[in-house]
């Protein structure tokens, strides 16, 4: 059902940036009277179709949803038999900065569509807090202190609710104590560190938890991963005074819990006053030493046992208006920064960074499960239309950005470069395009087996 829901999805998104696209062409044309013969959203043979009776285009769906097309007189199109229009209603017959428009009108298009998407996305859902980062109070000199923040350890805490034996955890007042991040050797962020001392059968391990849903709980048992301690692990004062015992051994790899492992966890947990507020340095020096040992036992069949349930949510948060609309604006820019390192791979030739339209659905599931498919509807249709908009501005034969560049050039040189010239470059470019979208899609396929 995932499966066919992302490819729901992807079609959905698909079909909405192209007719876009195309629409952005077809009314700047009309606009400056371009004879259009179709409208065609999708390629291949027509399985739809509709044209006024006395309308001018035909609008038509066809079977391959791997684009569109606005089919203009002029551009490599002849009229229909019986038709007639003089030279003025061709696409060439027009002024040159009007050609410049109407191919610029479907990037612009996809770029408002970004635009939109992306501010619906900030403003239209709430903000989710998932590890708070929060003062401890504690300064370099690992003393109790009321000095400014900035000179102050900090630590992290994730809002926990479920039961330990009789134990209940308020979902409004507690937290999972986290003193660090575990980064790799590469930079990569692996999780919170929420116990040093996890025992498996009788032999020490570090924990560290990883967040993967934005809506739904995160289970703490099947979200964290065990790791041998660091060997020379120099524990500072301040590292102390954290409860930072011990550092993961990431390079050496996790553990796997197996059938008839006892896996025995000690985190802690800071009560605190109220469910939106962090922790004070008073509440954390409170309940720094509160820990609460869980237990669980693998079975045959690989899953943990545990009469203890535990569940870090995130925190839901209408922000301000103007939060939410400058979180709009981040999230645009972040798309542009994201897309804008995957030109540099195209660029510089690492194509093994580049994705098709199966990654595209790989991540769509992968973000659906995280912030679910709403929200990712709004998150990856902002990604996918920039994406669009700024790939079609690359002048590249069977682009918009080429048909730009074609239409500079005959302005400059005042000299029509010849139809069958045009006409050759753009197919062998379409050819070019197709041919390695397959060749990528297959590489994709094979990634996924």
């Amino acid at each position: 059902m995932q499966i066919i829901t992302t490819i729901i999805v992807m079609l959905v998104l698909l079909g909405i940036l192209v007719s876009t696209h195309e629409l952005g062409h077809l009314l700047v044309a009309k606009a400056y009277n371009v004879y259009c013969l179709e409208y065609s959203i999708g390629m291949g043979p027509k399985i739809w179709s509709k044209k006024s009776k006395n309308g001018e285009t035909e609008y038509s769906l066809r079977a391959l949803p791997l684009g569109g097309y606005v089919a203009m007189y002029g551009e490599g199109v002849e009229l229909p038999e019986g038709q007639k229009a003089g030279p003025e209603r061709s696409l060439n017959g027009i002024k040159w900065w009007k050609r410049c428009l109407v191919m610029l009108a479907g990037i612009s298009m996809n770029l408002i569509t970004a635009i939109l998407f992306s501010f619906t996305y900030a403003l239209c859902f709430p903000s989710y807090y998932s590890a708070s980062y929060f003062d401890t109070g504690i300064n370099e000199s690992a003393n109790i202190s009321t000095v400014q923040e900035e000179t102050t350890a900090r630590a992290y805490s994730l809002w926990i609710k479920g039961s330990i034996g009789e134990y209940k955890l308020d979902y409004d007042i507690a937290r999972l104590y986290s003193p660090a991040i575990a980064i790799s050797e590469d930079g990569r962020t692996m999780g919170y560190i929420i116990d040093c001392d996890t025992d498996i059968n009788g032999e020490q391990y570090v924990a560290v938890f990883n967040l993967t849903s934005v809506v739904n709980a995160n289970n703490v048992f099947t979200n964290t991963t065990f790791y041998r301690p660091r060997q020379g692990f120099n524990q500072t004062q301040v590292q102390k005074e954290l409860c930072l015992d011990a550092k993961p051994s990431l390079e050496d790899g996790a553990y796997t819990p197996k059938a008839g492992d006892v896996i025995k966890l000690t985190p802690t947990f800071i009560k605190v006053s109220t469910k939106k507020n962090n922790p004070t340095r008073e509440e954390f020096q409170a309940s720094k030493a509160n820990e609460k040992e869980v237990v669980a036992t693998v079975d045959q069949n690989g899953s943990l046992i545990s009469e203890s349930v535990l569940n870090v949510h995130l925190y839901q948060y209408w922000a301000p208006i103007g939060e939410r609309f400058h979180n709009g604006a981040k999230q645009f820019t972040n798309l542009f920064v994201s897309i804008g390192q995957g030109f540099q791979s195209l660029f510089t030739g690492h194509i093994e960074n580049l994705g098709s339209i199966v990654a595209a659905g790989s991540m769509v599931n992968t973000i659906s499960n995280e912030i679910g498919w709403i929200q990712t509807f709004f998150f990856f249709g902002g990604f996918l239309a920039l994406n669009l908009a700024l790939f079609n501005l690359l002048p590249f034969p069977g682009l918009d950005g080429y048909q730009l560049l074609v239409c500079l050039i005959e302005t400059v040189f005042r000299k029509k470069i010849p139809e069958k010239v045009k006409n050759t470059i753009s197919a062998v470019g379409v050819f070019i395009l197709l041919s390695f979208s397959v060749l990528i899609i297959l590489r994709d396929i094979v990634r996924l087996f």
